[in-house]
């Protein structure tokens, strides 16, 4: 897919990302932002009794989300995108846990309360027949049936195998039988990863058939398959540990995908980056500092040891005078740029752009 109704400039945005991914340019770095200035909101209000109601209606949910692209001014590389989302632990529904609403995010109940249940995992294999996974299925094979060529179709939030098993079994909790049965908790991880790579694969071949490359909560885009290998929990383990047990998982997770960009997640995950830099054909790095640790300027020894590691680089400024900064400080070649705060106007964003690509 080249073109967009809602994106008119699609190809040269996926050009850009193309040659991002191989630590290149074309003419400047892929960049994503937003803007107060909207269009106005022409979609469904939520009328329903509860949360879960809400968060489980395709039909809303899709046609709300279609209304909110339809009043949204795409700057820059943003792009047009309907995100099938029940809330980060969905891989652990294949796995038995229910979901729990709030307003904005999700949460998973536990199965696992004692070491014994960890046996039942070590066989399971994922039921993609819950009632989540099936709702947001339903989302993404809505949301493409009615596409029409304004916008493309995002894959869920999948979490890989050791936060599936934090949400099987209350994190700190799951610490403890790190020490006292690791080879058991071992072989659940490896069985859930096998599992992570099948949920991959099944949300790949929907949107693949449908013509439309990868995408997700991480804007960038790739036509074939890729997405963004993860580890949250391991900010609560030694590097030996990361090395020995959640280092194999995660090259399970990634043995499909053609591209990727690892989320790493806060300062305490530090300790693991340059295990995180070692994965086998990881092209790109998402160093997420965390609220209260920014700008992201503060963290230019982290991107320039990614960068000096061979990794294209997301970095996440918190406005356009931060961008601006690591850009000069790094130079434009490997660099994805992405502002958290909005701009006033499009022409602002426009004119910022400007400086971008004079670098």
């Amino acid at each position: 897919m080249r073109t967009l109704v809602y994106k008119p400039n699609f190809e040269l945005t996926v050009r850009r990302f193309d040659a991002w991914w191989h630590g290149e340019i074309i003419d400047r770095p892929p960049v994503t932002l937003s803007v107060k200035e909207k269009r106005t909101y022409c979609g469904p209000i939520s009328r329903h009794a509860t949360l879960r109601e809400r968060w489980l209606d395709v039909e809303f949910v899709v046609s709300s989300a279609i209304a909110a692209m339809e009043s949204t001014i795409y700057i820059g590389d943003t792009l047009p995108v309907f995100w099938p989302n029940l809330g980060p632990e969905i891989t652990a529904t294949l796995y038995g846990c229910e979901l729990e609403f709030g307003e904005t995010t999700s949460w998973s109940r536990p199965i696992i309360h004692t070491p014994n249940d960890w046996e039942r995992i070590v066989t399971a294999q994922p039921d993609f027949s819950n009632l989540y996974w099936q709702t947001c299925e339903a989302m993404t094979k809505l949301a493409i049936e009615r596409s029409k060529r304004r916008y493309l179709v995002g894959m869920t939030d999948l979490h890989g195998a050791y936060d599936i098993l934090a949400a099987l079994r209350e994190p700190m909790v799951l610490c403890t039988d790190l020490l006292d049965c690791p080879e058991l908790v071992d072989r659940a991880a490896r069985n859930v990863a096998r599992g992570f790579a099948a949920a991959f694969t099944r949300s790949w071949a929907l949107v693949n058939a449908a013509g439309m490359g990868s995408i997700h909560w991480t804007p960038c885009y790739h036509a074939g398959p890729a997405y963004i290998p993860s580890c949250d929990f391991w900010c609560m383990v030694s590097p030996a540990m990361a090395r020995n047990l959640v280092y194999p998982t995660l090259v399970t997770e990634m043995a499909g995908l053609e591209r990727s960009i690892f989320h790493l997640d806060g300062p305490q995950a530090l300790p693991h980056l340059d295990l995180t830099l070692s994965l086998p054909g990881l092209n790109a790095l998402q160093w997420v500092y965390g609220a209260g640790h920014g700008p992201a300027e503060r963290w230019l020894d982290v991107y320039r040891h990614a960068r000096a590691a061979g990794k294209s680089l997301q970095v996440i400024a918190a406005n356009a005078g931060d961008a601006l900064k690591v850009l000069r400080e790094l130079g434009p070649d490997g660099l994805w740029l992405t502002i958290d705060q909005p701009f006033d106007s499009a022409g602002d964003a426009e004119a910022f752009l400007r400086e971008v690509a004079r670098g």
